[in-house]
């Protein structure tokens, strides 16, 4: 019997030895949560390791599928030269290997593969992770042009939606760039726009630019023939023009009819906000026939007439010489707005032009669009697009835009603020009426999106917190494809959108 007893007691002892048995039982417990979590952050780490090695394959066969003419062996060599360069291993990192093949077909292929260190759950014998990215083209490569069209106006400011924009945009710029500064097969423009374009202050010597009145637009803020909005801004001892421009007449407002100095409805007045009524106040009070009273917010010169409003406003002789105090009021007004960056190659000026964006002014939609095909277009006004014939390059536009057109009206004989249409008053959309010319400006939109389309440009549209079922529709029909419409109900839904587009555009030139 005593041998029966005698492995019991130690067994005893340990079950009545209570601190130790937790200790036990706690660590035996934790061990998978430990495990756990080591492997979620050494999976990280595999991600963010495979985004790279993907980035790199694609620059790879991209440059490799460029030189259609080349050996395998070069074409070997040319891919790994874009390989390493673009993976860029971190110091204390595996080096990737890469392959390349040519199939039948004539579609090359590059692999990449790296080995990454585990350090969490090395313990449990996961010394190294392997990580796999592919990429395919055709032996000729395509290439992707991208304009960025997107709303700059005052109600961008509201709910944090310009900084929210910028954050998507940078995360798209990046996902096509990858870690290169320069593309060789991508160039991005950026397009704002408000109640202006601002194709920038540098375009003043292009013969593009109304310098001499030969557009009748040119000549509408003046009574006398011999001036024009150019001319105005040289009178002015201490103002130039800082780059936005007004519309062209009819269905030039929003296609690529290319300018011509021979016929000067073609070319684009520079802008020229006229001194209004008034004494270089803030908000010059003039009172008329009744109880009405009319109120002008950009008086910038003292006048130099007494008779009628519109005698005040356009009377010339007040330009001569003149220099303007005030910073807030002037031929600029509502020019505030980032000028277009022309379609380009290196990743910085775009990030730059992108956080350079502020929210100000009046919503023209169909100008922006526009704006957004002159610039994809291989002719003037901008020139760095490919032309429309070249089928190895695929263009795309993104448009987005948080509010309906608009006019903002004011009670003056303007009846509105100077936009890129001059004054509501002048009639340029057909009618002086609000509601009229809004629904002129909504079938110009239309029409510009058309033309964009036309060109078998990819239309990507977001209506960013659009109240309007009108304007939504108009943006919804604006994009290519109906899965091409965004309506992303929150911000954290706007940066995933523009991820999911970046993504989608990067395939696209990629055979797979």
């Amino acid at each position: 019997m005593n041998k029966s007893r005698t492995p019991l007691l130690p067994l005893k002892k340990f079950a009545t030895n209570q601190s130790g048995a937790a200790a036990l039982v706690l660590a035996v417990a934790s061990l998978p949560l430990v495990m756990a979590a080591g492997a979620a952050v050494d999976y990280g780490n595999s991600v963010a390791v495979q985004a790279r090695l993907q980035a790199a394959t694609d620059a790879a066969a991209l440059a490799a599928g460029r030189e259609a003419n080349r050996t395998q062996a070069e074409l070997e060599r040319i891919a790994y030269d874009y390989f390493k360069s673009n993976y860029n291993a971190p110091a204390d990192g595996e080096q990737p290997s890469m392959t390349l093949s040519i199939d039948a077909n004539g579609h090359l292929e590059v692999k990449g593969e790296v080995k990454v260190r585990n350090y969490l759950i090395a313990v449990a014998g996961y010394d190294k992770t392997t990580v796999n990215a592919s990429s395919q083209v055709a032996k000729d490569a395509t290439g992707l042009e991208v304009a960025l069209v997107f709303d700059n106006t005052g109600s961008m400011g509201n709910q944090n939606r310009l900084p929210t924009l910028k954050i998507a945009a940078r995360d798209f710029v990046n996902i096509l760039f990858g870690p290169r500064t320069t593309a060789d097969t991508l160039k991005i423009a950026v397009v704002p726009f408000s109640q202006f374009v601002n194709v920038g202050a540098d375009k003043s010597t292009e013969d593009w630019i109304d310098k001499a009145g030969l557009n009748p637009y040119s000549k509408v803020n003046f009574k006398s023939e011999n001036w024009d909005n150019w001319k105005g801004w040289n009178k002015i001892s201490n103002r130039t023009w800082t780059g936005c421009v007004e519309s062209r007449t009819g269905a030039m407002s929003v296609d690529d009819t290319p300018p011509d100095t021979g016929n000067g409805i073609t070319l684009f007045p520079p802008a020229f906000a006229p001194d209004e009524p008034g004494s270089n106040t803030s908000s010059s009070q003039f009172a008329v026939s009744g109880d009405t009273t009319y109120t002008y917010k950009n008086s910038y010169l003292e006048d130099s007439r007494t008779n009628t409003l519109d005698n005040r406003q356009r009377h010339q002789g007040k330009y001569v010489d003149a220099s303007v105090t005030t910073t807030s009021r002037g031929p600029d007004r509502g020019c505030n707005i980032q000028p277009i960056l022309a379609l380009n190659n290196v990743k910085q000026p775009v990030l730059d032009t992108l956080q350079n964006m502020t929210a100000s002014g009046y919503t023209h939609v169909a100008e922006g669009v526009g704006w957004g095909l002159r610039v994809l277009s291989a002719g003037a006004p901008f020139t760095e697009g490919v032309p429309y014939s070249n089928e190895k390059i695929t263009k795309a536009m993104v448009l987005l835009t948080d509010g309906e057109n608009t006019f903002d009206t004011e009670a003056n004989h303007n009846t509105s603020t100077y936009t890129a249409y001059g004054y509501l008053s002048q009639a340029r959309l057909g009618s002086s009426n609000y509601y009229t010319a809004i629904a002129a400006q909504n079938t110009m939109l239309q029409q510009a999106c058309d033309n964009v389309k036309a060109k078998e440009i990819v239309v990507y549209s977001f209506a960013y917190n659009v109240p309007s079922a009108t304007q939504r529709n108009l943006i919804k029909n604006c994009a290519t494809s109906p899965e091409k419409y965004f309506d992303p109900p929150t911000n954290e839904a706007l940066v995933a959108s523009f991820q999911q587009i970046a993504d989608e555009l990067r395939k696209l030139h990629l055979s797979r």
